[in-house]
C-alpha cells in the first residue's frame, strides 16, 4: 500500500495540469482533529474538483498559527466556524506556500509549476461594497481556507475555489520565511500601513509570533518603534528584531515615563486570560490609537477619561488582496521574513503542543518533501 501510495503521488507531481470546472475530485493526504482537542491523525480526504477559478497547490511550507490551535480546540467564537461544526473532521493549515500543479481555465496570474501562496482568506463575492474598496475580508461571503469543513494544508496539497486569493510569491522571498506573512503578517501588516504614517512613535504590545513581525514591519517603515513586554529578558531579542526602546510594562516606573508618548500601540497578544488594558490606555498621545489584532477577551475602557485626550479603540483583521500584494513586494525589496523554526509536517502535534505552552517569537513552518 505504502508503495502504490508513494507511486501515485510521484506520478501525480510529474503531471501538472490545467483543471476545467469538469475536472475529478482529489484525494488528499491530511493531518485531521477527529473530534475537539485531539491529536491529530493523518489520513485522506477527498477535496472538490476545481472550478474555472480555481487552484491547486502541492504544498512545500505551511506556516502554524494560533488560529490553527483555536480551530483545533474549538476555542469560544472559532467553534461555529470549525469542521466539527459542520460534521467533518478540523484540518488546519492556512499559511502556504508551495507549486501550482493545477488551475481552472479562467486563472491566468499564476501559472503550473510556479510558487505561490494562500492565507486565510480563500473566497469573497467580488461584487460588494467592500470588494469593491478592496476590503474582501469585510465581505460578508467571505470564506476561509481551513474553516467550516474546507481541507486546509496540513496536507499534500491544497485547493482553493477562488484563485485571486491565491498570489504569486516574489523570487527575492524565502518559502518558509514567507509563509507565516500570509496570515500573521499580514494581520498586522495591514493597521500599521493603515493607521500608522512615517515618524509615529508606535508600540507593538506581545512579543510572540505577531509582535516579531510587527516589529520588523514597524521599523522597516520608518516609525520608531517601543516594545512592549512583561518579559524584561526580551529586551535583547526585541531590539535586534528594531525596536528603537523597551518598555518592560511589570514596571510601572517605565510606564509612568512613556506617559502620553506613544502615537499607535499594536497589541498584538493572543491569550484567553482576562488583561487589564487600563494601564496602557495613558501611553497615548493625544488622538493616539490602540489597536488590537490579537485574540483577546473583552475589554473594559474608561471612556470618560479617554474623552478628554480623544483616543481611539480599534481592530484590525487580515487585509484584503491589494494589502497582500503590497506586504509582499515591500518584503521582497526590504528582504524580510518571519523568524522561522523548520518541522517535519509529521511533527504537527508536538508543535501544536509547544506553541501552546510556550510564547516565544519564532513561527513554527511544517515542511513536506
Amino acid at each position: 500500500g505504502g508503495v502504490h501510495a508513494q507511486n501515485a503521488r510521484a506520478t501525480s507531481l510529474s503531471k501538472p495540469h490545467i483543471c476545467g470546472p469538469m475536472s475529478a475530485p482529489r484525494t488528499v493526504k491530511c493531518w485531521a482533529a477527529a473530534k475537539p482537542k485531539a491529536a491529530l491523525e493523518e489520513v485522506c480526504m477527498e477535496v472538490p474538483s476545481l472550478g474555472p477559478h480555481g487552484v491547486e497547490l502541492r504544498v512545500q511550507f505551511c506556516g502554524l498559527c494560533g488560529s490553527d490551535v483555536h480551530l483545533i480546540n474549538s476555542d469560544g467564537g472559532y467553534a461555529d466556524f470549525t469542521g466539527f461544526a459542520v460534521g467533518k473532521p478540523q484540518v488546519c493549515g492556512h499559511e502556504v506556500i508551495g507549486i501550482v500543479t493545477a488551475v481552472g481555465e479562467e486563472v491566468t496570474h499564476v501559472k503550473v509549476g510556479e510558487r505561490a501562496g494562500i492565507g486565510w482568506q480563500n473566497g469573497a463575492c467580488h461584487e460588494c461594497e467592500w470588494c469593491k474598496k478592496g476590503d474582501e475580508q469585510l465581505c460578508a461571503s467571505v470564506k476561509a481556507t481551513c474553516c467550516e469543513g474546507n481541507v486546509g494544508a496540513f496536507a499534500d496539497y491544497v485547493r482553493i475555489q477562488d484563485g485571486k486569493f491565491c498570489f504569486a510569491i516574489p523570487e527575492a522571498c524565502d518559502s518558509a520565511q514567507t509563509a507565516p506573512l500570509l496570515c500573521g503578517g499580514q494581520t498586522v501588516w495591514t493597521p500599521l500601513v493603515q493607521q500608522t504614517k512615517d515618524g509615529d512613535k508606535v508600540g507593538i504590545l506581545g512579543l510572540g509570533g505577531l509582535g516579531h513581525m510587527a516589529i520588523k514591519f514597524a521599523s522597516a517603515l520608518g516609525r520608531e518603534v517601543t516594545a512592549l513586554s512583561g518579559s524584561a529578558s526580551k529586551a535583547e531579542e526585541a531590539k535586534a528584531l528594531g525596536a528603537h526602546a523597551f518598555v518592560s510594562h511589570s514596571d510601572q516606573s517605565q510606564l509612568d515615563a512613556l506617559a502620553g508618548t506613544l502615537d499607535f500601540i499594536l497589541v498584538t497578544l493572543a491569550t484567553t486570560q482576562t488583561v487589564d488594558f487600563s494601564k496602557f490606555f495613558p501611553l497615548l498621545r493625544p488622538r493616539g490609537t490602540i489597536c488590537f489584532v490579537g485574540m483577546c477577551p473583552p475589554i473594559t475602557a474608561d471612556v470618560f477619561t479617554l474623552g478628554f485626550t480623544m483616543n481611539n479603540i480599534t481592530t484590525s483583521n487580515t487585509g484584503g488582496r491589494k494589502e497582500m500584494e503590497s506586504m509582499l513586494a515591500f518584503c521582497a525589496e526590504k528582504g524580510i521574513g518571519a523568524s522561522v523554526v523548520l518541522r517535519p509536517m509529521d511533527e504537527v502535534n508536538a508543535c501544536l503542543a509547544e506553541l501552546e505552552s510556550a510564547k516565544h517569537a519564532k513561527r513554527f513552518v511544517l515542511t513536506r518533501d
